[in-house]
């Protein structure tokens, strides 16, 4: 017998000792702890996360082994301000390997999790860390610095210069050394294909008033180097907004309603046009914000200006006085979500 073949006899001999002396003992002997059982209980907790409106979806929550992905329990639907409530469910499986959350269409054909997961993550023992970041992004968190924007318009530069620019909103700067990394475009973390990201224009009331302006994807490197879907919109004048105007950054401006009125599409607020994003009340605090969401990508059907923003809004930054010129810096203003799966102790 070689030395090799001498060794892992005795490292196996040595081994089955210690197992007979755990079971002896029915004690771990310092093993890690079991991991999850079929029929044992558990508790999902998450952090960090609103509540999802039944017409929105809903978030479920999938247990897999090797073979079987089951669905063990769903969140209760609420309001996105409510935090999400902890949720319980029986284990189904005797040798479960990870749990993940999805978002499920609110008519949903297929028994089957969606392609939009929004946590996930492996057993350790009998608990599971369930992440965003890596899940929904792709292979890095969120971006901490992703730059500026600037107030802009070109839709109404016929009227001549300058032109409202406080009735527009780009991701871009027009100092690039403001930005982190030194470009004039944005950068965001790169998604999963079953998410997007989607820009706002948000009055803060009361009552807040929500104003989307597209939903956008950067390139391979996180940089914001196209339009977003709606192009310079409904509201900036011109009949084929989509692909009209020059920008090639997600944005939008706000300054004619006629080719909104034609299509039957009013601005949410009531609000006169030109907007004045910058606006500010009688103490200097800025009336509208900005605001960066990550939504499902099969929102994607949405017209211009419909539909609500999804509860995870990482980026959010006061618009505020200062004159267009002044670069608004976007700031990551909430950490992703997270959830904790852990056996109930009986």
């Amino acid at each position: 017998m070689s030395r090799v073949r001498r060794a892992a006899g005795a490292a196996w001999m040595r081994s089955a000792a210690m197992l007979a002396a755990c079971g002896a003992l029915a004690a771990g002997c310092g093993d890690e702890p079991a991991g999850p059982a079929e029929g044992e209980r558990y508790e999902v907790a998450f952090e960090r996360l609103g509540r999802l409106p039944a017409h929105q979806g809903t978030y479920t929550v999938w247990v897999h082994d090797d073979r079987d992905t089951v669905a063990v329990a769903s969140v209760p639907s609420g309001s996105a301000n409510e935090p999400v409530p902890a949720v319980t469910f029986a284990m189904p499986l005797a040798n479960a390997r990870g749990v993940f959350v999805s978002v499920e269409p609110a008519v949903d054909p297929s028994s089957a999790a969606s392609p939009t997961r929004l946590l996930a993550g492996r057993f350790d023992g009998p608990i599971a860390a369930l992440g965003f970041e890596g899940v929904a992004t792709l292979r890095r968190p969120l971006e901490p610095d992703p730059g500026a924007h600037s107030l802009f318009t070109t839709s109404n530069n016929s009227e001549g210069y300058p032109s409202a620019e406080n009735a527009g909103l780009w991701l871009f700067t027009l100092t690039p050394s403001r930005n982190v990394h030194g470009t004039r475009e944005v950068k965001v973390s790169p998604l999963d294909a079953g998410w997007t990201y989607e820009g706002w224009l948000v009055w803060q009331g009361p009552p807040q008033v929500w104003i989307s302006y597209g939903k956008f994807r950067p390139d391979e490197t996180g940089l914001l180097t196209s339009r977003d879907d709606t192009g310079t919109g409904p509201f900036a004048g011109a009949e084929d907004f989509r692909n009209a105007g020059v920008e090639d950054v997600p944005g939008e401006e706000w300054t004619s309603d006629e080719i909104a009125a034609q299509l039957g599409i009013e601005l949410p607020g009531g609000f006169d046009l030109p907007l004045e994003v910058d606006a500010v009340d009688g103490d200097g605090r800025a009336l509208w914000h900005h605001v960066i969401s990550i939504e499902p990508a099969a929102d994607l059907v949405e017209g211009p200006l419909e539909g609500e923003p999804f509860p995870v809004r990482p980026y959010e930054n006061p618009i505020g006085a200062g004159g267009p010129g002044l670069p608004r810096t976007i700031e990551l203003v909430r950490e992703a979500p997270s959830a904790e799966v852990r056996r109930i102790e009986s």
